[in-house]
Formats: C-alpha cells, sequence, structure tokens
C-alpha cells in the first residue's frame, strides 16, 4: 500500500501525459461516451418523469360507489361496513347527494344550481373509497359493482388504467435502454484503451523487463480510463442541469396538463448530474480494466 502511495503522482503524470499523446484516440472516446450517457441521461430524465406522472395520477384515484336510492339508513351502514372490511381499501367515506351537487356548484358555476332541492337533485348518494394499492382499482370496482344497493361503481374507467400500464412499460424499458448505453460505454473505453495499450507495446515490454509489477503497468491506463469517462460526462451534466431547467421553466413546470407535473429542477438536476458523474467515472475505470486484463496477461 505505500508503495502504491508512493507511486501514484507519477501513475498520474503518466495517465495525464498518455492522454495528451494519445489525444485523437482520447477525443474520439470522449464523444462517444458522451453521446452514451446523453442518450441514457435522457431516458433517465424521461423515466423518472413519467415514473412522477404516474405517482400523481395514482394518488387521484377513488372510487365513487354510488348507492341506488330509496336504500335504507341501516342498509347504507352495512354496504360502508363492507366496503372498509375489503381488502386493498385504506378508506370510506360518505357523502350525500346535496354535498355531491354543492361540490358540482363550486367547480363548473351556478348553472348547476337550478338542480337545488330534495325532488330537482338528480345525483346519487356516493361512498368515496379510497385504497392501500391504486393498480388494484379495476379489481376492487369489479367486485364492488356486485354488492347490494349500488348502483354504479366509477373511477376513471379502463382508459386510466391502460395509461397508468403503458407508463409503467415506458419508464421499464427506459431503465434497460440506460444499462444499455452503460454496458456501450464500458465497451467503447475498453477499445480505446486496447488501441492505446496496442501503440505502446514496446514502451510496456521495456517497463516489464525492468521490472514493473502488473499494477504499475495497468493501474495509468485504469486513471486515463476514469479521467476520459469524467470528460465525457461533461457534456451530458451541462445539458441536464442548463437544458431541463429551461425546459422546466418554459413549460411552466408541467407536460400538457397539470396533471403530468414535470419533477422540479433542483436538486433533481445535480442528483441525475453526479450520478452521470459516476458512471462515467465506473464505466471508464471497468473497461480500461477489462482492456488491460486481456492485452496485459502476465504474472510476477
Amino acid at each position: 500500500m505505500f508503495l502504491f502511495i508512493k507511486c501514484l503522482p507519477r501513475m498520474l503524470r503518466m495517465a495525464n501525459r498518455d492522454i495528451i499523446r494519445h489525444f485523437t484516440m482520447t477525443f474520439s472516446s470522449v464523444i462517444s461516451i458522451g453521446v452514451a450517457l446523453m442518450i441514457s441521461m435522457i431516458m433517465t430524465v424521461a423515466a423518472l418523469n413519467i415514473s412522477h406522472f404516474t405517482e400523481n395520477i395514482q394518488s387521484e384515484f377513488i372510487i365513487h360507489v354510488s348507492i341506488r336510492p330509496g336504500t335504507t339508513q341501516e342498509d347504507k351502514d352495512l354496504l360502508e361496513e363492507k366496503l372498509s372490511r375489503m381488502r386493498d381499501v385504506s378508506k370510506v367515506t360518505y357523502s350525500s347527494k346535496e354535498n355531491e351537487l354543492d361540490l358540482l356548484i363550486k367547480e363548473n358555476g351556478d348553472v348547476f344550481a337550478q338542480y337545488q332541492g330534495e325532488d330537482k337533485n338528480p345525483l346519487y348518494d356516493i361512498f368515496v373509497v379510497e385504497l392501500t394499492d391504486n393498480k388494484k382499482i379495476q379489481d376492487v370496482s369489479d367486485v364492488i359493482k356486485k354488492y347490494d344497493n349500488v348502483a354504479k361503481v366509477s373511477y376513471g374507467g379502463s382508459m386510466i388504467v391502460n395509461m397508468i400500464n403503458l407508463m409503467e412499460m415506458v419508464r421499464k424499458w427506459g431503465y434497460i435502454f440506460v444499462i444499455a448505453m452503460g454496458v456501450l460505454a464500458v465497451f467503447l473505453i475498453r477499445n480505446t484503451i486496447k488501441m492505446a495499450i496496442q501503440v505502446r507495446k514496446d514502451e510496456i515490454a521495456i517497463m516489464r523487463q525492468v521490472g514493473a509489477m502488473n499494477w504499475y503497468v495497468t493501474f495509468p491506463f485504469m486513471l486515463e480510463g476514469m479521467i476520459t469517462g469524467i470528460l465525457g460526462a461533461l457534456g451530458p451534466i451541462l445539458v441536464c442541469i442548463g437544458g431541463y431547467t429551461y425546459l422546466y421553466k418554459s413549460m411552466n413546470g408541467m407536460f400538457l396538463s397539470e396533471m403530468f407535473k414535470l419533477i422540479p429542477p433542483f436538486p433533481f438536476t445535480l442528483q441525475i448530474s453526479l450520478g452521470m458523474l459516476i458512471i462515467g467515472l465506473i464505466v471508464g475505470m471497468v473497461g480500461s480494466l477489462l482492456a488491460a486484463r486481456k492485452y496485459l496477461r502476465w504474472s510476477r
């Protein structure tokens, strides 16, 4: 360990020297890694915002259970008890048809005030059912429809469920794509280091002949790969912070409607940027290590 620490400054100088000496290959690798990380960053931001959309929409999911007209109070209490005892139900709230009409007037204006009065109100008394797992909304609704004294059950329909499922699928595939881009970046680094080793094979042979240990030869390549990975991550980081902040402000923090609220840029962009920096560092190190292990196979 002491020898490693003692040699570290020299190995850093060697890595910096080799980056400058083989600038063309290094620049090509930086661009390639930057493109891979840029795509990964875009897909990550999109996937996380889609996840945010899904959580917001699911938080609004409630089931409206309309009670059949003429149902006695005893039967209403019995129905409420049945609903409360259901496995995926977290809360059941009663709302009279008068209260529902007041909410309708408040949200849509006085045009509905003409329906005030016992004989004019066409609405139902309802139970508002909240769930512990909103993915079960359709299954729970199908069960409630079979209960006595239930006139109808509404929750937004299958379109909402299909939209949630679509968002979940896009998010999962987005994460898979990000992982694929990371693997691609590793191989880009590996190929660059492999070419660098081929170019410097005479220099490496001399180092081996004078007694240099394996780690002394391979570690500068790892440092070179790490520096290349960090440089490749700088472009995506700048685009993430500047581009996403501009996009958020220009769209007033939402995508198309208030239902799809974007994640606020801070600290979100800083977290993504830190992740890109770490990924660049790791793929650079791993790519260099893979190349070094394959092309520097000797033992001392």
